[in-house]
């Protein structure tokens, strides 16, 4: 692929991701118009409060990227780079500029920006971002099992007994394997090969606590889907309840792999809100306004200081590592 492809594929993906964003609005907005006339009056009343409780909302949003900005000053304390600064907090922010682009080319920019303008050396920030994506991983995933045991004990009831049988195969085929000597050998030197791009010594002693900050960071950004819930929908949900769905929107959005989950995320939360007796009247636009307020605003935001702040004027010696 040429460069000029490459950049009209570039081009050509953010068109299709605000199409697919404004289809959802206005599929939402023509669901709300067809509903019977008192519906719409109980519906335009809780918009009022909703804009009431604005403040509220992006207060949840402010606590979680505070907590996120703790946690990159706790893991780049633990190795001696740079300090708490405004040079520092705005350089990590502007990252999320390009938070909802693939590959998480944010992160990525990030490093190089903090490079450039702070002297912070490259690889120990690429070590950084792993465990930054090493914690949010696990979170979900220790959230996922401790809100939803239930549901994959009834999805595992389900299964017949030949789906158990090869289940049990696969394990027992796995032990087997394991225990050949040239198997281990080759994932020995497989594992050796790959040892120097995971995090280790202090940076490795800090996932532990990195993990426990994650998982109080989703936990409190799902409040917002639970508080739009609760202002928009006459059946109410339980915070466990929409912290599950928050994480598994988010999970199937993330796999789709298109821009910020974008269409996907939100279609995912409307199903599963549909499930819990919400119409999707309701569910549309508590899913479309929780991506507004806990992601796009952000972008918005990172956006307009990349745009207005370019090149800040910060001294790279002054926070740069020892």
């Amino acid at each position: 692929m040429s460069a000029a492809d490459s950049e009209a594929s570039q081009g050509w993906k953010p068109a299709w991701s605000s199409f697919i964003a404004l289809t959802l609005i206005a599929v939402a907005l023509t669901a709300m118009l067809q509903r019977p006339a008192s519906e719409r009056q109980v519906l335009v009343a809780s918009t009022h409060k909703l804009l009431l409780w604005l403040p509220v909302l992006y207060g949840i949003v402010v606590v979680s990227y505070a907590g996120r900005y703790w946690r990159w000053r706790l893991l780049l304390g633990r190795i001696g780079i740079g300090r708490l600064s405004w040079a520092d907090l705005i350089g990590w922010f502007r990252g999320f500029a390009l938070t909802a682009t693939p590959a998480k080319l944010g992160e990525l920019n990030r490093i190089r920006q903090l490079h450039r303008q702070l002297n912070y050396p490259r690889s120990p920030l690429v070590h950084v971002f792993v465990v930054e994506r090493i914690a949010d991983a696990s979170a979900v995933a220790f959230l996922l099992m401790l809100l939803t045991p239930n549901q994959l004990l009834v999805h595992l009831s389900g299964l017949n007994w030949i789906v158990e049988l090869l289940l049990a195969v696969g394990v027992l085929a796995v032990v087997f394997f394991s225990a050949l000597r040239p198997l281990r050998c080759f994932l020995s030197n497989r594992l050796k090969s790959w040892h120097h791009h995971l995090p280790s010594g202090a940076l490795g002693r800090a996932i532990w606590p990195a993990i426990l900050i994650s998982m109080a960071l989703w936990a409190n950004e799902a409040l917002v889907l639970w508080l739009l819930v609760h202002l928009l929908s006459p059946t109410p949900i339980s915070i466990p309840t929409a912290i599950s769905i928050y994480l598994l929107s988010g999970v199937i959005g993330i796999a789709s792999s298109l821009p910020g989950g974008v269409g996907v995320n939100e279609a995912v939360t409307v199903l599963l809100l549909s499930r819990l007796d919400i119409g999707p009247a309701v569910a549309l636009p508590v899913a479309v306004l929780r991506r507004i307020i806990t992601l796009w605003s952000i972008v918005a935001l990172a956006a307009a200081i990349r745009i207005f702040w370019p090149y800040p004027a910060f001294s790279s010696s002054k926070f740069a590592k020892g």
